[in-house]
């Protein structure tokens, strides 16, 4: 009798079916989740969410005001050095767009 590749395929499939057999066996002993459990764990994770975008919203909050508070200060401290950085800022970003031949090419090439 001459084994050929048609019978090694065989036994590969037969052995790939025993083990197909053994994994469903295994999954069908364990439970599937009910309704109610799933529903619990999307109400727990629906609070959870929650509570962290609280915690994220007044993290922000607290930053913001520590920010602007700094800069009310700053602007009581010393109103003449705050404005003259703004009105540093103002000279710098006009001349930024008015010297610079790829910002202002930038708006013109949707229209022709």
């Amino acid at each position: 009798m001459v084994r050929g590749p048609e019978h090694e395929d065989e036994k590969w499939i037969e052995e790939l079916n025993q083990e197909m057999k053994r994994v469903d066996q295994l999954f069908e002993d364990s439970p599937s989740p009910s309704l109610e459990g799933l529903h619990a764990l999307a109400v727990h994770t629906l609070e959870r969410k929650r509570k962290r975008m609280k915690y994220e919203l007044l993290l922000f909050l607290l930053v913001a005001l520590f920010i602007v508070g700094g800069g009310l200060m700053a602007a009581l401290a010393a109103p003449m050095i705050l404005l003259f950085i703004h009105g540093f800022g103002m000279v710098a970003g006009i001349s930024v767009l008015v010297f610079s031949k790829s910002l202002r090419s930038a708006g013109k090439k949707g229209i022709r």
